[in-house]
């Protein structure tokens, strides 16, 4: 800043400099041609001798100036060539010659990125800059030391997961929710397909689920032998959603008694709600009539009569 108002100041005290040698040129011109003009006037030789002295002056000062200009030029120019040969200088460097200079900085750099990852657990990245940390930069040591800490930052990560996950399993073991639990089976074996404290996982939720569906068969059962039809085929449906596949063929005993009594069991409270004129109950059986037995005789007696126990019940019908 100071190299640039110092060259300013310089260039504008040459150009007032020309101006006022331009304007001495011009009077001494002025008053050499009024003299030759009126040679015979007694001031004519006085001042035609100062006007040439003058313009000889103003000669000797361009001179000077000029000289003193191309000096001055010169030191400027010399100084912009050494700035632009330093510019030139560094940007010919190689790359490898610029990490050497910025070595330092690029390794703490490193370092910084390092932690980064590791605070974040990204432990890959954190490693991918170990290797470039001992292959670019020698530091073998500390990268080993680094590789270690990392790898057991991922151990105590891993642990932690599988650990909150299996909790979760457990829960969702507690409340029967064996698919949500089968979920986050398969979540924890896609992560973490090494871990081998998550092999046992699957035997454990197949043996909560039997164990589960073993405990509704045997109520379910008990409620059928005691003529408990309602309740036997919540049982049974309750029982059907915790088995799959061929499973079910074990119930198959039990499971078409109980349905077929549970059909004529609605059928019969369907006729006694219809004949003891409890036209609303009549309206939820026969509805539940055609929803759970569709394809029975009873549904399609039911689908006729419906339509006026509605408007006996003055129940609006419900849309599907």
């Amino acid at each position: 800043m100071s190299g640039s108002t110092e060259s300013r100041s310089r260039n504008e005290g040459v150009h007032s400099g020309h101006l006022w040698i331009g304007l001495a040129i011009f009077a001494a011109t002025l008053l050499a041609v009024v003299s030759l003009r009126r040679p015979e006037a007694v001031w004519a030789a006085p001042v035609l001798s100062g006007a040439i002295a003058g313009g000889l002056f103003c000669l000797v000062a361009i001179g000077m100036m000029l000289v003193l200009g191309d000096r001055r030029s010169g030191d400027f120019n010399t100084d912009s060539n050494s700035i632009l040969t330093r510019i030139e200088e560094h940007s010919m460097l190689s790359d490898a010659a610029k990490r050497l200079v910025y070595r330092d900085r690029e390794l703490d750099l490193l370092r910084m990125l390092v932690e980064q990852d590791i605070a974040a657990r990204d432990f890959d990245a954190a490693l991918r800059m170990v290797d470039e940390l001992a292959s670019q930069f020698g530091r073998l040591e500390e990268a080993e030391t680094l590789r270690s800490r990392i790898e057991s930052s991922r151990r105590s990560e891993v642990e932690r997961r599988v650990r909150e996950e299996t909790q979760e399993i457990e829960r969702l073991l507690a409340a029967g929710d064996w698919n949500s639990a089968s979920h986050c089976l398969h979540r924890l074996q896609r992560l973490f397909p090494d871990v081998t404290s998550i092999e046992d996982l699957p035997d454990q939720i197949l043996g909560a689920r039997l164990r589960h569906a073993a405990e509704i068969e045997t109520r379910m059962r008990e409620a059928h032998a005691n003529g408990q039809v309602d309740d036997a085929m919540t049982l049974l449906r309750e029982l059907d959603r915790n088995l799959s596949g061929r499973e079910t063929n074990r119930v198959l005993d039990v499971a078409q008694p109980i349905v077929a009594a549970h059909r004529d069991f609605c059928g019969a409270r369907f006729r006694d709600a219809i004949g003891g004129k409890d036209w609303k109950t009549a309206v939820i059986i026969g509805e539940q009539l055609i929803h759970e037995y569709p394809n029975t005789r009873m549904a399609e007696e039911a689908t006729e009569l419906l339509a006026g126990l509605r408007t006996r019940a003055g129940v609006v019908e419900r849309t599907p």
